[in-house]
């Protein structure tokens, strides 16, 4: 396992606000987020979407929070709470250890420096916020921004450029610059890192969808 690293700093002020999720900076509300940027989607998406909600949200919840608390526990410089520990120690008895146990034993872990784990972000100018996964130092020097997706057994992989390149953006207004994206796939019994996608794929998948989400807000009924 690698020295823990410094991690990125926050941005002093930013929050975020539950249940609603919605993202604060002083008195600065963001009305989106760089989900609901890319997840503009049709409506019949919406409804499969949905119908399956049960089913993936709290496993995805378990992942995330277990990735979250492991990273903290293993790569981060700032002392970890008894809390966090027995937390995670219950998450890998829950329902989802298939899933967990792949993420959290992947060799790779012990090859990068992690310097951020369930990291808000924002960009004042389009008054777009969100929280992405991790990012860390590669073997080869580069800072990469990553996003974990958890899948079902015969789930299907799809690019996550947009959401990766949205992230990069919002960090790019604080002088956190990356080189490329990432996504961590986790699935029973197994997780895999994704290919690198290119800075220039991540901004140019960004710009679609965000030219997309404006068309769609100028829509009749749009929310």
């Amino acid at each position: 396992m690698p020295t823990p690293t410094t991690w990125l700093p926050p941005i002093p002020g930013l929050h975020r606000r539950d249940p609603e999720h919605r993202y604060w900076l002083g008195d600065v509300e963001f009305p989106i987020s760089v989900t609901g940027v890319t997840g503009v989607k049709s409506d019949y998406a919406m409804e499969r979407i949905e119908a399956t909600r049960e089913v993936w949200e709290p496993r995805g919840n378990s992942c995330h929070r277990a990735l979250e608390l492991f990273l903290l526990l293993e790569h981060s410089d700032q002392p970890s709470l008894d809390s966090d520990s027995e937390e995670l120690i219950s998450l890998l008895h829950g329902d989802y250890l298939d899933w967990i146990a792949p993420l959290l034993t992947h060799d790779r872990w012990h090859d990068l420096q992690v310097i951020a784990s369930e990291r808000p972000t924002c960009c004042l100018k389009r008054l777009v916020a969100g929280t992405f996964d991790v990012a860390f130092i590669d073997e080869q020097g580069r800072r990469i921004l990553a996003d974990l997706k958890s899948l079902g057994e015969n789930g299907s992989t799809y690019s996550t450029a947009a959401q990766l390149g949205g992230y990069m953006a919002l960090e790019a207004t604080w002088g956190n610059l990356y080189h490329a994206g990432q996504t961590i796939w986790c699935r029973p019994g197994s997780t895999t890192f994704s290919p690198l996608y290119s800075l220039q794929e991540c901004r140019t998948a960004w710009a679609g969808a965000w030219a997309t989400f404006k068309a769609r807000a100028s829509e009749p009924g749009f929310i």
